[in-house]
């Protein structure tokens, strides 16, 4: 079957020999028509730069949705026609697996049917099946929306909080988007591109501030000092990490979602009093899977418009220019089909 492949040098290839999966007892088969880039983990993965995602070439794609088309004799949380989303696929001796969503054919597990029989398997409890009304490329991008609701729920965030959001890419506003459908409103963003800033305010935001442009940057942190409560780095550099220090108020917290700190951290703590440093950079599947309804409800009632941050929507084929476009700064989210709707 089809999928796209990394190489160790970083090469991305769309391959037509990946072995099929087949379901055991407790998993459903799915046919793939969406999968979503990852603008942080796949490139992450391609640079070779991600831990978890080592033994190469290896098969892409974390944000992938689908329908279950077979399932095994003990599956009761699936239904053949279900949309499923984060499909994956196992490692074989041709190709390792990171995730593997960017191909035909995944599986989803019954986690909750396995524990009823002893057995503990927590990734299928993200696996979740989508209500009708959502299309595939939708449901692909729940999965960001799921990350970073549960990451909201994980930092405490406070209604009273006064926060500034660093990041103007999808991560950024999808956090964004998540706090204006909670009922936040004190909510400001630090970006780098004037086309997302201007979803940003689309979306709500109070305020957004330009890097580029320098004046404004230096009276937007001037009149921010010691006030921010929620400083949420979705950048997770030394310099946005210690930019966050110099604004953030008493007993206030930076919480860091960005992956770009590599493997050790180097700050000033001249400025350190009296707040704390968060970092929830990795999904918890206990906490995201308690969001599924919440983001459903939302994309179906409009509190969250999709639209905004889905950029790009090309079939698997054109696989370079989605990936050229996020390298580029041209996109938010990418979406790659196999055949499935927008």
């Amino acid at each position: 079957m089809k999928g796209i492949i990394v190489e160790k040098d970083g090469t991305i290839r769309l391959a037509d020999d990946i072995p099929m999966p087949e379901p055991g007892p407790y998993e459903a088969l799915v046919k793939i028509e969406s999968c979503m880039i990852c603008n942080g983990t796949d490139l992450e993965i391609i640079r070779g730069e991600l831990p978890e995602a080592q033994v190469f070439p290896t098969v892409l794609g974390h944000e992938s949705a689908g329908r279950v088309v077979k399932i095994g004799e003990k599956v009761k949380a699936y239904k053949i026609g279900d949309m499923v989303v984060r499909a994956s696929l196992p490692s074989t001796d041709k190709y390792a697996s990171s995730w593997g969503g960017f191909s035909e054919y995944g599986l989803v597990t019954d986690a909750k049917a396995m524990e009823a029989d002893g057995k503990l398997y927590s990734p299928g409890l993200t696996q979740q099946v989508v209500p009708d009304g959502i299309t595939a490329t939708q449901a692909s991008l729940m999965i960001t929306l799921k990350e970073t609701c549960s990451a909201v729920n994980r930092m405490n965030v406070k209604k009273e909080d006064h926060i500034v959001i660093v990041g103007d890419g999808p991560v950024g506003l999808c956090f964004l988007s998540n706090l204006i459908c909670e009922g936040y409103t004190d909510v400001q963003m630090i970006g780098n591109r004037d086309s997302s800033l201007k979803i940003a305010e689309k979306i709500g935001a109070k305020a957004v501030c330009n890097n580029h442009d320098a004046d404004r940057k230096a009276e937007f942190l001037e009149k921010e000092k010691g006030k921010v409560t929620l400083y949420l780095d979705t950048i997770g550099s030394l310099a946005t990490i210690n930019q966050g220090m110099k604004i953030i108020a008493q007993e206030g917290k930076i919480a860091v979602y960005g992956l770009r700190t590599g493997n050790e951290l180097k700050v000033d703590i001249s400025q350190m009093r009296n707040f704390t440093v968060q970092f929830v950079q990795w999904p918890i599947e206990t906490e995201e899977m308690k969001t599924h309804d919440q983001i459903a409800e939302a994309i179906l009632n409009g509190e969250i418009n999709t639209d905004l941050l889905i950029s790009h929507v090309l079939p698997v084929e054109k696989f370079q220019e989605g990936f050229d476009a996020i390298k580029e700064k041209r996109a938010l989210k990418v979406a790659l089909l196999f055949g499935g709707d927008r």
